[in-house]
């Protein structure tokens, strides 16, 4: 022994992000409140739309959206939300797993479909065509990437479509597709399911976009 003091920084991260898009954005909301508190520090800013995930004391900054939430669900916390019982990546950040072409395939189609998410927040026009595409592609499927349970991408996308027509016209528009229908009552229950489990820094349960699929 050196005789030297041992000092342990628990905080893994820090996220600053403005109230307003915590308030307005539930997934982030969402993930925010399952993270460990003592290894995520939030800080909240009163105005702006920004926010920005310092890992490692500051050697490391991201400032998209997207990549902060992966990089929450996955190495960054050391993997806690992508494992038993929450799978946030599918299970494809673990040791051992992510360097697999598999897993690889998973986590392209994880930051895709949330790419098409963030299109759809941007313009909902399409949102007919998206939920015919989607039926087809859910023919055999559970989710938009193999995966234990609900992903990322997959609450992403069902966030973005509750929020892009009202229950009625969304009920319309998913009447006689079955895949999609059984996709969105599942995201749905998955996503609740979380945020009343969330030992969480953020209330996240109440800022859920309702779907009207029971």
């Amino acid at each position: 022994m050196s005789g030297e003091a041992v000092i342990s920084q628990s905080a893994l991260a820090k996220l600053t992000i403005s109230t307003p898009l915590l308030t307005s954005d539930p997934l982030v909301a969402l993930i925010v409140s399952l993270c460990p508190p003592r290894q995520l520090t939030v800080s909240q800013k009163k105005k702006g739309t920004d926010v920005t995930l310092e890992i490692n004391n500051d050697t490391q900054t991201l400032t998209y959206r997207n990549a902060i939430l992966r990089s929450l669900c996955g190495m960054v916390l050391h993997n806690q939300l992508d494992g038993p019982p929450y799978f946030l990546l599918g299970g494809n950040s673990a040791p051992g797993i992510g360097g697999s072409s598999d897993a690889a395939l998973a986590m392209a189609g994880i930051s895709s479909w949330m790419s098409v998410a963030d299109s759809l927040r941007l313009d909902s026009q399409e949102l007919g065509k998206l939920i015919e595409y989607l039926d087809g592609y859910l023919a055999g499927r559970s989710f938009l990437v193999t995966s234990p349970s609900a992903t990322l991408a997959d609450l992403d996308l069902y966030m973005a479509i509750a929020s892009a027509a009202s229950s009625d016209v969304l009920s319309e528009l998913i009447s006689g597709h079955a895949n999609v229908t059984r996709w969105l009552v599942q995201c749905q229950s998955t996503a609740s399911e979380l945020a009343t489990a969330a030992p969480g820094q953020v209330a996240a349960e109440s800022r859920l976009p309702p779907v009207g699929l029971d």
